[in-house]
Order: structure tokens, then C-alpha cells, then sequence
């Protein structure tokens, strides 16, 4: 039974056929479609190289959704240890603390792709020790963005010892560029990572549960929805400037939009973005975090479609789901027979 994406809002369908359909039944299709996108994902991020390592050993696995996601977990995993820290311990093990708390309550809510909380309640009140003096752990990113129009309260019902007067909100779907204000640079949770710990991985592994049909189908996709509008409102009329690619006619060096996506013919894509009115954004995030949404939908597509074939506890996630549009579709396939 076909799966109408549109139920999540006009133009869904499109932004999933950006990374193409494909079959979960089929191991082929697996196969090729995770490839790519981890592949995509590696190449933006800078560990392709470890990727290719640790995808060689998975030809013949039977499990290729689970083992290609635990690869693209491994690789990232590898390429980290070799980064210089951007963090101290005392930061890292709190980012890890607060990360787990997070995903836990985002778990409870169906609401992984974005989170929130009142920092107060979360470990050592999202401080840490800087040299005897407490910081924030994470930046607060309340300001009206890409992802949203802000987020002002409300405000932590204590008082925070080291300074938070906002909610705490991460963008744990579209990791490891997770705030919505600060899309302009390298991706800042690419650098969480200390001597002894890493909630940079932690981070990586909660953008990973969008890609397992499980995870996928835990989280509401109305969230999803919700933000990707709002992304595509505020980059759609920055990106319609751009010219189209026309192979043969391209100048070096210039930005093109080109299937969906941004493209320098000849040049970097690192050394590119656009600029608007909610700040820059680079393009290297602008095209990471727009297959992060393609990606999440072409997987709930595919779910969707194979759902009688997938594992029993996965098709009981799909069925306690509070997500009105899943739902629909599992109650047409129960009354189809």
C-alpha cells in the first residue's frame, strides 16, 4: 500500500525524492542507499576515507541497515580520535550527561529531532568547570534562526549557576551542525570531543537513529515537518538567485544549484553559502542539512511501504504511534488485510 508523504505538508514527496526511493525488502536496494548516504554524509564531514574502511567488510552481512548505520557510527568514531579535542574533560563528560538525559526524555516524547529542556534540571544544571568558574555547556540558541523563529521560554524554573536564562534546545536530526542560529561555519558538534570523552559521537549516533526504520518511525514527523518548512522558507528564496548548472557551460568557481543541491563547478564547496536576513549559512550545511530531512522522509516512505515485512516490535512502534498521519496509514493497511 503507497504512502502519501503529503500528508506531512505540500512538497514532502519532492524533498524525498531528492535522495531517491528505494525498497526496503530489497537487500540491493538497502545496500546502495545506505551506501550513498553515509557516503554523502562522510564526504561533507571529512571521513571518507574510514568510511571506506569499515563499509569493505559488509558484503555479505544479512542485517545491512543496522551493520552500514554501525559502520557510518564506527568511521565517524575513527576519525574523531584523530581531531585535536575541542573541548576540556570537564565540558566533554557534562555534553555527554546532558546528552543522555536529553535523548531519554526526547525518546519519551517521540521528539528526538529536536530537543529541549530546562537546563536547571539536567546534569550539573548544563554547567561546567572552566578553571573554577562555571559556563554554560552548550550554546543557547534562542535567537530566531533557520530551524525556528527563537525560543525565549520558558525561562529555567531555578536559578542557573552559570547563567542559563533560556531553554536549552539542540537539533540533535540535522548533528552535527545543531544550532539554529549558528549555521555559518564548520559544524560546531563536530568539535565536541575531549582527551577522555566524546559527545560528539553521542551526538552522531542520535542523528543515526533517523536512518534505522525503528528510530525513524519513533519520531513524530510533524516535528520534522514543522522545521524543514520553516528551513526551506527562509534558504528557498536565497537559493533561487543561484544559477542552474548547465554542464558545459559552467565557470569555474561559481555556486550553482544542481539536482536539488548546491554545487561549485571546478572549486569548493567549503569556501561557499548564502547570506539572508536569519545570518550565513555555508553550503557545505545548507546541503547536509537538507538531505538530513530528504533522508528521514525517503526512510519513512520505505518504512511505510514494507511495514508488514519488518520486525514485529517495529511495526508495534508504527502502531502506539501518536504521529496522526502513521497512524492513518497503519489502520489502512490493518482494514486491507
Amino acid at each position: 500500500m503507497t504512502f502519501d508523504l503529503n500528508c506531512y505538508g505540500e512538497g514532502i514527496k519532492s524533498l524525498a525524492d531528492l535522495v531517491g526511493d528505494f525498497d526496503l525488502r530489497s537487500p540491493m536496494d538497502v545496500h546502495a542507499w545506505y551506501r550513498i548516504e553515509w557516503q554523502a554524509i562522510a564526504e561533507l564531514l571529512g571521513f571518507s576515507q574510514e568510511l571506506e574502511a569499515t563499509l569493505a567488510p559488509l558484503r555479505v552481512i544479512s542485517d545491512r541497515v543496522s551493520a552500514t548505520n554501525q559502520a557510518g557510527l564506527d568511521a565517524f568514531a575513527r576519525w574523531l580520535r584523530r581531531q585535536r579535542p575541542g573541548l576540556s574533560d570537564s565540558h566533554a563528560r557534562t555534553q555527554e550527561a546532558v546528552l543522555a538525559q536529553l535523548l531519554t526524555a526526547g525518546e519519551a516524547r517521540s521528539e528526538l529531532w529536536r530537543v529541549s529542556a530546562d537546563p536547571t534540571t539536567l546534569a550539573a544544571g548544563a554547567c561546567y568547570d572552566d578553571g573554577g568558574q562555571l559556563r554554560r555547556a552548550f550554546y543557547p540558541d534562542t535567537a530566531p534562526g533557520y530551524f525556528g523563529d527563537g525560543w525565549s521560554g520558558p525561562p529555567p524554573r531555578a536559578e542557573s549557576t552559570c547563567g542559563w536564562t533560556t531553554p536549552l534546545v539542540l537539533h540533535l536530526g540535522t548533528f552535527p551542525w545543531v544550532y539554529s542560529s549558528r549555521l555559518d561555519g564548520p559544524p560546531i558538534g563536530a568539535r565536541w570531543t575531549s582527551a577522555n570523552a566524546s559527545p560528539a559521537l553521542t551526538g552522531m549516533r542520535a542523528m543515526a537513529r533517523q536512518l534505522d526504520p525503528a528510530g525513524n518511525l519513533r519520531q513524530d514527523a510533524r516535528q520534522v515537518a514543522a522545521i524543514y518548512e520553516h528551513f526551506t522558507a527562509h534558504t528557498a528564496p536565497l537559493v533561487a538567485r543561484l544559477p542552474v548548472y548547465q554542464s558545459g557551460r559552467a565557470v569555474p568557481g561559481q555556486l550553482y544549484r544542481r539536482a536539488g543541491f548546491l554545487y561549485v563547478h571546478q572549486g569548493s564547496l567549503h569556501l561557499e553559502g548564502l547570506s539572508g536576513p536569519r545570518g550565513r549559512i555555508t553550503a557545505p550545511a545548507y546541503n547536509y542539512v537538507l538531505r538530513r530531512f530528504a533522508c528521514f522522509f525517503a526512510l519513512r516512505r520505505a518504512a511505510l511501504r514494507a511495514l508488514i515485512a519488518l520486525p514485529s516490535d517495529v511495526q508495534r512502534i508504527a502502531e502506539s504511534s501518536t504521529d496522526p498521519c502513521l497512524r492513518r496509514h497503519v489502520e489502512e493497511v490493518a482494514r486491507a488485510g
